[in-house]
């Protein structure tokens, strides 16, 4: 489905071919994110994303980039994480060109002009405040601080308001010059190419410039033994919870058995959970499980907006469910529908070339090489219903849970009893 290449400045050419469309996602994903921080500089990951938009040599003003972006129908953005960053345009293949110039010049030779930088705190910080008024998302935010300490993979990706406000223009040149080089980048395209597609990939980031490569402090685990319990004490008309443990890292093959288990837990509507706190109990509205990977830890989650009467109910239904995977193996029936699940969810995402660049970029970037979908669904394939029980076994011990929760509620007591 893909092509690689390496091009002379180092930078990984990807490219996938869909000629039946006529669209194209131009991408650049870089090694770049939260966890490459320092206390100091903690947010200038996510803010240096927002400074490519405010204007490069080439397109001075961020209303000349969106001028040009909206003149072609074209969509772009960009998206921060722990450990990756990449930056977009979806156009029609026609102006793929434009696209290559855009994105190039805003990643080569971005202005990082004092005023934009000035101007654009206010805007960070007012995202902050945003991010903290809406329990579903913050809460992901607070249970990472909640696993992982303070660490970089503890801290708010955003950072804070008093960090955000010191930064200077020499502090994103410093940041941007030891990581964003071509040989930590990888630019992919997905959609209806044309044929010199190697010749427009050297024409505008053959030039991209070289810096040094830093790498991430490693996380150290620390061995838990007892539940750890946070209260965000918020007024609020729901309790926001979520109830996880460390997971594996993305180079374990456990992996694989934790996200079928995800999946047999909380993904669809006819999920162990979704049926327990949903449909049989109407305590509510979302619940969902996850298992995410980092590159030397993961996170297993549960998670649930509940009614606030029900709240303590709704907890000991979920915990009873993420117990019962690793007392009782799972049936045949649903390890099978898991695994169609995931088969399908994968076809599905595979039609959209926003999906095709961010998997192929991120994977890349990540691991230096790429884990094929086909590849990907034959480890899922092999996974037996003791595989999916081990791996809650190893999961599920009652002292390694972490619990956060965002609702109006002084005490952890209670919380505490359910999970001891």
């Amino acid at each position: 489905m893909h092509n690689l290449k390496i091009l002379k400045n180092g930078l990984t050419l990807i490219t996938i071919n869909l000629p039946h469309l006529d669209s194209v996602t131009t991408l650049v994903a870089v090694g770049a994110g939260s966890r490459y921080e320092t206390k100091k500089i903690n947010g200038i990951s996510h803010f240096l994303e927002h400074m490519f938009f405010k204007g490069s040599t080439k397109f001075p003003t961020a209303e000349q980039i969106s001028t040009l972006v909206d003149g072609i129908g074209a969509i772009n953005n960009a998206a921060t994480s722990k450990e990756v960053t990449y930056y977009w345009i979806k156009s029609s293949s026609i102006h793929i060109e434009l696209a290559c110039d855009i994105l190039s010049s805003m990643i080569k030779e971005s202005l990082l002009s004092k005023t934009e930088i000035d101007r654009e705190k206010g805007v960070i910080i007012e995202e902050l405040r945003m991010l903290r008024d809406i329990p579903s998302r913050i809460i992901w935010d607070l249970y990472e601080s909640l696993q992982f300490g303070d660490t970089p993979l503890g801290w708010d990706l955003g950072g804070d308001e008093k960090t955000i406000s010191s930064f200077i223009r020499d502090d994103f040149v410093r940041y941007m010059q030891s990581l964003y080089s071509p040989q930590n980048m990888a630019l992919v395209f997905a959609g209806k190419l044309p044929k010199d597609i190697e010749r427009l990939a050297e024409n505008y980031f053959s030039d991209l410039p070289k810096g040094k490569l830093i790498k991430f402090i490693p996380f150290k685990k620390i061995k838990q033994t007892k539940v750890r319990i946070n209260i965000f004490y918020k007024m609020t008309d729901q309790a926001n919870l979520i109830l996880g443990v460390e997971g594996f890292n993305r180079y374990d093959d456990k992996r694989y058995a934790a996200d079928v288990l995800s999946v047999i837990l909380g993904e669809g509507m006819s999920s162990r959970l979704f049926i327990q706190v949903r449909e049989r109990r109407g305590l509510a509205y979302r619940v969902s499980a996850s298992h995410n990977c980092y590159a030397d830890t993961g996170i297993f989650t549960a998670y649930a907006g509940l009614k606030l009467e029900k709240v303590y109910e709704g907890l000991e239904v979920i915990y009873a469910e993420l117990m019962q995977t690793a007392l009782e193996k799972v049936t045949e029936a649903e390890l099978k529908k898991a695994k169609e699940m995931i088969r399908g969810r994968i076809a599905l995402q595979s039609e959209s070339t926003n999906f095709l660049a961010e998997y192929f970029g991120t994977n890349f970037v990540l691991e230096q090489k790429i884990e094929t979908f086909d590849e990907y669904l034959q480890n899922i394939d092999k996974l037996t219903t003791e595989d999916i029980r081990d791996v809650a076994k190893e999961l599920f011990i009652k002292e390694k849970f972490n619990l956060q929760v965002i609702g109006p509620f002084k005490s952890a007591d209670k919380f505490a009893a359910i999970l001891s």
